[in-house]
């Protein structure tokens, strides 16, 4: 299946940040997330977990990225060209450093709710 950029969709998600789904099959999905602007916690991605496997490359910008583990928390500050790997249920969020940062964000099995948007 192709998909191409003018038919891709982009849904806000929030007064700062956007997503477009890139690509998708049964397994394996590919989505970028696009941020208005940083520096602001109220930017945030909340810390939650989901189901899913989960990489994210940064595509632009920057990004301090927290990661809950039961006995302790990592808080890392992440730039363009930098990547991060998820295990499914574990808790994590982020928080936008910079205005017009970007993320690559991929998932397994795919987020059916980012289809319903």
């Amino acid at each position: 299946m192709f998909f191409k950029q003018k038919d891709l969709h982009i849904d806000q998600l929030d007064d700062n940040s956007s997503r477009e789904v890139l690509a998708y099959g049964d397994q394996l999905m590919n989505a970028r997330i696009f941020f208005k602007k940083g520096l602001d916690p109220e930017t945030a991605i909340p810390v939650h977990n989901h189901p899913h496997v989960q990489t994210t490359y940064v595509l632009k910008g920057s990004f301090k990225f927290i990661i809950k583990y039961p006995d302790h928390d990592d808080i890392q500050v992440v730039k363009a060209g930098d990547g991060i790997y998820f295990p499914a249920q574990l808790f994590h969020g982020c928080i936008p450093l910079e205005d017009d940062s970007q993320l690559l964000d991929s998932f397994t099995p795919i987020r059916v709710d980012f289809l319903q948007a």
